[in-house]
Formats: structure tokens, C-alpha cells, sequence
């Protein structure tokens, strides 16, 4: 065969290919969300004039054809393996195994991302906040923090500084050191309610409240985290684990979104993609927790992230009402049409990864 045969076989081998991937994806339904990222999916963008000549269409598209190109899920296994098997990396994602337990390589240090993150803050201060509220913050570490093996890291004194010398309105609550590598899943990002004493101990320090610690341990399922499916090792599955007692079990969520009810601990969550949405019933942009034992009048606003879910349910014995506002899902700026600010107990408690990637916040 000769070259130039050979060339037009392969250009019309690759041409056949590119043009099957197009009739694929226009056939089959878009995917809304990825099992294993635990994210939504790119759904097509509505075309207008803004954002033609903006730029964002185009970017929303090329984010849209990656997201729903076709064995999306099978092709992101392979390259994992391949990287892995073949060239010996020791992570895939940013993601690799230490101890028995996945972590996520959280790094570098996004400074603009932390100014913009006391900048939303600082706003919702001049908006909301008041000399009647006492005000507290605190900073969730990622795990990465706790392994010291060739690792890169963030500055995490630098990000702790950028956020006290731009936040002196608010008295920082130091949490690091409560914390190790035991106190999170093995194969999720997040931190084990039940290993979470010496946290709420600190906060309740801080914050003046009187908790008690008296609590049931349940195991209420297996589960595998947002780390499993994105690298591809044999591991051992993690356990949701939930601390009750009397007051827990008579708290009310109400979700403002869907005007539904829930208790504290949504069993309903057992069969999600995700099974650590049974805390609080996972992402929503605002909640509330009722609690009928206690009649001081007593309330706190948190703004939080997904961490604060299995967190603030150790802290309703000493507040009648905890409003939680996720920032990624509501504007600051409505606010005021469902929360009473006056006299309020203030908390905000986010995480390192949403620190150093606040373009997630509205």
C-alpha cells in the first residue's frame, strides 16, 4: 500500500470517528449528573447576543461537549489506569492514596480566590451585620494538610493570615489543631461526624455555648466517597456513622427551596449517588433547624459548605433556631427577605478547597 493510500485511510478513519462522536451526542440525552464526580454535568447552552459576544458561549460549549462526550465515564477510567499502570504516576485527578485513606493534592495557594472569599464576607458584614452580633470564623483544613510525604501544599499560614488581617470584625476560631487524618473518610473528602468532638469542644469554647456530649453512635450504611470513582484502586469502603440524642431527634429541617420537612438525619438520602447528603439532606441553599427543647430565644446564622452539615447539628441544644445559608446556591443580596439578622449569633465556616476556589460563591 502505498503512502498516499495510507493517508487517505487514516484521514478518513479519523474523519468517521469525529463525525460519529457528533451523531452520538446528538442522539443520546445529555447526562445531568456524574455518579462519580458527584457534580452536575454541562447541560447546552441557550444561545443570546450577550453571551456570543461576551465569550461565554463558546467557553459553556467546550465545557458542555467535555462533559457529554460519549463513554465519558469508561474513557476517564482508562486514562486513570493507564497513568497509573504504565507511567508509574503516583496520583490521578491530584489525587493519591496515603495510609489507606485517598487525598486530594490541594495546591497551589489561589490568593486572589481568598481576598475574593473576605470580599463576599465582608460584604455580607456591611449589609447584615451589626454591633449586636457576635461574629465568629473558622477554616476547615482539606486533608492534604496531614500528610507530610513529598506532598505539595497550600500556604495554609498565609491563607490564615490573608483572612485576619482583612476580617478583624470577626474572632477567628482555630480548629487545625483539633484535627488529624483519622478524623476524615478514606474515601471522601469530608470530615466523620463522629470524630468531631474536639471541634465542636473548641467552637462551643469560643462561642460561650453549653453542649452536651452525651450522644448515641449509630452506623446507618456503607458508603463510597467522591475519591473512589476517580481512582482506580481496591479500597475499603467508608461507614456514615451519625451522633443522636433526644434533642437531634426532635429537630425539624425546613428547606426553603422546596418548602419541605425533614428531621436532622434524612433517611431518605440512604439510596442517593451521595449517602453523606443524609446530614441535613445535603446541598441546599437555605435551611433551617427547629428546636422545640430549647426556649431561650437563642439563634445563629451559619454560612457554610457542605462540611457544616454533619457539624452543626452538634451545636442545636444551645440555640432554638440555626439558620444555615450555602452561598454557592443563593445570592447574599435576598437575604433579607427570609432572615432576621438582629441580635444573631454569626458563623461562618468554610473549607480550604472552597476557600482557595470562591468563585463557586454567588
Amino acid at each position: 500500500m502505498s503512502d498516499r493510500i495510507k493517508n487517505i485511510v487514516v484521514t478518513i478513519s479519523f474523519l468517521l470517528v469525529i463525525i460519529s462522536i457528533f451523531l452520538i451526542n446528538l442522539i443520546k440525552e445529555d447526562t445531568q449528573i456524574s455518579l462519580t464526580e458527584r457534580r452536575k454535568l454541562e447541560q447546552f447552552p441557550k444561545f443570546s447576543i450577550k453571551t456570543l459576544l461576551d465569550g461565554s458561549l463558546f467557553e459553556k460549549f467546550e465545557k458542555y461537549t467535555m462533559d457529554q462526550f460519549p463513554a465519558r465515564e469508561e474513557f476517564r477510567t482508562l486514562k486513570a489506569n493507564v497513568e497509573m499502570s504504565l507511567l508509574k504516576k503516583q496520583d490521578s485527578n491530584n489525587i493519591y492514596q496515603y495510609n489507606g485513606k485517598l487525598v486530594e493534592q490541594l495546591y497551589p495557594l489561589n490568593e486572589k480566590s481568598v481576598v475574593n472569599l473576605t470580599n463576599k464576607m465582608n460584604e455580607i458584614k456591611d449589609k447584615y451585620i451589626t454591633n449586636e452580633n457576635k461574629v465568629y470564623y473558622t477554616i476547615v483544613p482539606d486533608k492534604n494538610y496531614f500528610v507530610n510525604k513529598n506532598n505539595l501544599k497550600l500556604d495554609y499560614q498565609k491563607l490564615k493570615d490573608i483572612m485576619s488581617n482583612r476580617l478583624k470584625w470577626a474572632q477567628y476560631i482555630e480548629i487545625f489543631d483539633c484535627l488529624e487524618l483519622s478524623n476524615y473518610y478514606n474515601t471522601d473528602s469530608h470530615w466523620k461526624q463522629e470524630r468531631l468532638q474536639k471541634v465542636v469542644d473548641r467552637i462551643a469554647s469560643k462561642m460561650n455555648l453549653k453542649l452536651d456530649d452525651n450522644y448515641e453512635e449509630k452506623k446507618i450504611t456503607d458508603f463510597k466517597g467522591v475519591y473512589a470513582g476517580q481512582f482506580p484502586v481496591k479500597i475499603e469502603n467508608d461507614e456514615i456513622r451519625v451522633l443522636t440524642n433526644n434533642t437531634i431527634e426532635s429537630c425539624i429541617v425546613y428547606n426553603y427551596e422546596t418548602n419541605k420537612k425533614t428531621k436532622i438525619y434524612d433517611m431518605d438520602k440512604i439510596n442517593a449517588p451521595d449517602k453523606y447528603d443524609i446530614f441535613l439532606s445535603g446541598a441546599a441553599p437555605l435551611i433551617s433547624i427547629q428546636n422545640p427543647n430549647n426556649h431561650n430565644d437563642k439563634e445563629l446564622i451559619v454560612f457554610r459548605d457542605s462540611y457544616g452539615s454533619s457539624l452543626v447539628p452538634l451545636l442545636v441544644e444551645e440555640y432554638s433556631k440555626i439558620t444555615l445559608i450555602d452561598t454557592r446556591y443563593i445570592s447574599t443580596r435576598i437575604l433579607a427577605e427570609y432572615i432576621d439578622f438582629n441580635d444573631k449569633d454569626i458563623l461562618f465556616m468554610y473549607s480550604t478547597s472552597i476557600i482557595n476556589n470562591s468563585t463557586s460563591l454567588k
